[in-house]
């Protein structure tokens, strides 16, 4: 997520632990992965020491994300770390308990639904992922409007306050879109509504309004800004949306100002973002709960506020209806600012941003406190008697010196520069609605949290097993030791570099370890700039994007048309190689498949490539066999083809955003602003707990598993086996006759035993065969795939008693006005099942 890069030096080229030393007798590397495995324990106690160093989250009072949850809410984000939610098919239960808080939140957010509709919505990783998603709809649709209108659509651009928060910057930046900015003025920090609308034109494609001023907590006035639109919409005819981003006051003011309208009771709201709280904390707590919590946390921002006004130093920024935050500027900075304050408070352990306001108010400078629920009225006057001693340490410091810098005029620069202390604060549910389930409203009232829990916990017996999901990828089974790690550190929003800097050290050390794994071209004392994203999805995004603005850069300096970017893939890519194309407009050309050759053909690839390809996509372990493509190979013809020398910068610099939030510069080239420290930890643990020693060891048994597995299927002599023995442990096999049942009905069958064994079709141009795919992943033992060949001879053998499917050929009268004839041929039930990834040339990959 945040670009990092550590300087490797003699003191700490390696790291040691004294108290684990009689687990581990020799330094371990930094900025490599230990060759040999070392003891759980001992990896366990080496991370958690250097844990302790890292800031507690509770006392981080400038994040906005939740830091405290009952026992009850921990346990069940625990039981359930290992589910992959992408695999709908084999968690119905909890694809319906997300269908119920979109729809619960629907209904707290005033949806226009009718008795028997249902919402439609999607769970997003965070707010800015959210305000990625609708500003991308945004955009679309009204590219879509103006194309039909035959007009321009090459330059949108979005009306915002200053005061939004930087993902909203980096919407516009990354799917460019121009960022039309309604200036901020001192007192006044919010969006003005009348500005607002002024700036609308014809390509704007949403205005965006915050519930929740980032700066002061401050809501804006949805209400009339779209009382303003509305009117200027009829003048005209332009149909310009709202987009409320309501991460944070959309779980306030429901419970706090219900009259207030900010919602869907307004017309030209179209969408918002908001934090999708766990169906625990929304059955639990209930309309009655939140609406105690809230007004508790407005009551201690009272407490807290009426403390910093007693001291006579400050002057509240914040105002008391919004969210429950205070922001609050020191009256008299002669002598010292709110930078030194918020410094000083750390040695008491609070974490209290000081940021300055956005341009046209910059000289202001504010602290800001956001109280949460964990946040109590004891807290709040702890807090107010550690800043009056800060004060009183202030007042017997020496003065800060302003220092007057004169930059020479030769430089042709004429102004003079204030030096001071100061840093810039710089796919669907409708197979619900289709089916009309029924989800209610939230709660009117709190459940005791035990219930809540039974009540989850049994309906979640219900999912299937993940570690009987044969078809992911994905990692279903973790060491007790490096789960204890994840449940330490899932309060920790990994945004706040400057409070984890262990977390931050331990993203930078295994950046490091996996650059010298993948060999980078690294120096003895050079250290690998590299991110952490929230899976291979955001990966391909951030990378796809980096080289589509690359290639427009040179093709802008070369004078050049840069409008008609184009990717080249095999048709087996990952479904989100087409998201990347179709999201961020660049031409997706595929090379096809054949019977029997189930990759990327390197030489065909080539031969698509043109002046507009900004990269080719190859993949190592192909989602439908496993297979590795040969990247040498097409390293080699595209060394001959290419005819460029251009910039050997990978990045360009307009797509990294430094971001001032702590106090700290944090260069980031990310989609989402906040992601979890537990991810961070558990890659360390695993890395330096397994070392290069243990990732064979495993990798060797998941090939051994992966011949035991392929063995027993070839000697049922009914499968032809689809897969290769050198690529990603996975055995891929399809049944050599058809002409009595198919792959569908065998994994069909296999649910009853618990297995979840994905069937599908391949490709276009290999649409015809259909395949079953097993990974093999490291908790696969070998009696798990001897018992899984033990079941599908049973499902055989059932099938074999079973009537053949029919093929029905069916006549249709040329009375009724048809005049040709025709056969259809009906193999059973799975047709309307995979018919979506058939047509429209979808990606037909299994389970991504």
């Amino acid at each position: 997520m945040v670009l990092s890069r550590a300087t490797a030096s003699g003191s700490d080229a390696s790291l040691n632990s004294t108290f684990a030393s009689r687990y581990v007798r020799t330094c371990l590397p930094k900025f490599k992965m230990p060759e040999d495995s070392i003891p759980k324990e001992a990896a366990y106690q080496i991370i958690n020491d250097e844990l302790m160093l890292d800031g507690n989250p509770r006392l981080n009072l400038a994040s906005f994300v939740t830091t405290w949850m009952e026992p009850e809410c921990d346990k069940l984000i625990m039981d359930s770390i290992n589910k992959n939610y992408v695999d709908m098919d084999e968690y119905p239960v909890t694809t319906e308990l997300q269908n119920r808080c979109v729809n619960m939140i629907a209904h707290l957010f005033n949806a226009p639904l009718g008795e028997s509709e249902t919402a439609v919505g999607v769970g997003t990783v965070g707010s800015s992922e959210a305000i990625m998603l609708a500003g991308l709809a945004f955009k679309r649709k009204w590219q879509n409007k103006m194309k039909a209108l035959g007009k321009p659509w090459d330059k949108p651009n979005i009306v915002t306050g200053a005061n939004v928060q930087v993902c909203w910057e980096k919407f516009a930046r990354y799917f460019e879109v121009e960022l039309k900015e309604v200036k901020l003025s001192e007192g006044y920090y919010v969006m003005d509504p009348e500005k607002a609308v002024e700036m609308v034109d014809e390509n704007t494609i949403c205005v965006a309004a915050i519930l929740g001023s980032t700066l002061n907590g401050e809501f804006e006035d949805v209400k009339r800004l779209n009382d303003l639109l509305v009117e200027k919409n009829a003048q005209t005819g332009w149909e310009t949306p709202i987009h409320v981003d309501a991460a944070s006051g959309g779980f306030i003011a429901p419970f706090i100002y219900p009259e207030l309208e900010w919602d869907f009771r307004l017309p030209l709201v179209k969408s918002s973002s908001q934090i999708i709280a766990q169906y625990y904390q929304l059955i639990r707590l209930g309309f009655e709960g939140y609406k105690h919590i809230m007004e508790n946390c407005q009551e201690n921002a009272m407490v807290l506020k009426e403390g910093l006004e007693k001291t006579g130093r400050f002057n509240i920024v914040s105002k008391d209806n919004g969210v429950p935050l205070v922001a609050f500027s020191l009256k008299d900075h002669s002598v010292h600012d709110e930078f030194e304050i918020s410094d000083m408070l750390r040695r008491f352990g609070w974490i209290v941003p000081a940021y300055t306001m956005p341009p046209d108010a910059q000289h202001i400078t504010v602290l800001r406190v956001v109280i949460r629920e964990d946040f109590s009225r004891t807290l709040a006057e702890r807090l107010v008697s550690n800043i009056g001693k800060v004060l009183h340490e202030l007042d017997m410091m020496p003065a800060k010196v302003n220092a007057k810098i004169e930059i020479c005029e030769e430089k042709g620069i004429k102004n003079k520069a204030e030096v001071e202390m100061q840093r810039k604060y710089t796919e669907s549910w409708k197979k619900f609605v289709a089916n009309k389930k029924k989800t209610n409203g939230m709660p009117k009232d709190s459940s005791p949290k035990e219930a809540a829990y039974q009540i989850i916990n049994d309906e979640l017996m219900l999912d299937g097993n993940p570690r009987l999901n044969l078809a992911s990828f994905v990692t279903t089974w973790m060491e007790p030791e490096c789960d204890k790690l994840i449940m330490d550190s899932i309060n920790k929003n990994y945004v706040d570099m400057d409070e984890y800097p262990v977390t931050t050290e331990l993203q930078n050390r295994c950046v490091n370890m996996i650059a010298h794994l993948f060999n980078a071209p690294l120096g003895e004392s050079e250290t690998a700039v590299g991110i952490g994203t929230v899976g291979s999805s955001e990966a391909i995004m951030l990378a796809g994007l980096a080289f589509k603005r690359k290639w427009q850069n040179k093709m802008k300096a070369l004078g050049k048309p840069w409008d008609k970017p184009n990717i080249v893939t095999g048709a087996n890519v990952q479904v989100c190689w087409e998201k990347f194309a179709r999201y961020f407009e660049v031409e997706l050309k595929e090379v096809k498949l054949s019977e029997g050759y189930y990759v990327m053909d390197p030489e065909k690839a080539v031969e698509m490539v043109d002046e507009n390809t900004i990269c080719v996509a190859a993949i190592l372990g192909s989602t439908l066999n496993g297979e590795f493509e040969d990247v040498k190979r097409l390293n080699d013809l595209l060394i001959e083809k290419n005819a460029q020398t251009g910039s050997k910068d990978d990045l360009p610099n307009e797509l990294i955003f430094h971001i001032n939030y702590l106090g700290v510069d944090q260069p980031t080239f990310t989609l989402n602003f906040s992601k979890g420290s537990s991810q961070v930890i558990a890659q360390y643990y695993q890395l330096i707990r397994l070392g290069f020693e243990g990732y064979k060891h495993i990798m060797e048994n998941c090939q051994e598993n992966a011949m035991v597995l392929k063995e027993g299927l070839e000697k049922t002599g009914r499968f032809n086996i689809v897969s290769k023995d050198n690529g990603v442990p996975l055995v891929a096999f399809s049944l050599k006759d058809h002409s009595v049942h198919d792959e569908f009905e065998i994994s069909d069958l296999l649910r009853r035993f618990g297995w979840i064994v994905p069937a599908y079709t391949m490709p276009p141009d290999a649409q015809h065969i259909t395949v079953l795919r097993v990974v093999i992943r490291e908790d696969f033992s070998r009696t798990l795939a001897e018992r899984l060949v033990n079941n599908i001879g049973k499902v055989l053998h059932e099938l074999d008693m079973m009537p053949a499917k029919v093929n029905a050929k069916i006549e249709i009268c040329e009375e009724k006005g048809i005049k040709n004839k025709t056969e259809l041929d009906v193999p059973r039930k799975y047709i309307d099942a995979w018919k979506k990834f058939v047509a429209n040339k979808k990606k037909t990959n299994g389970v991504c």
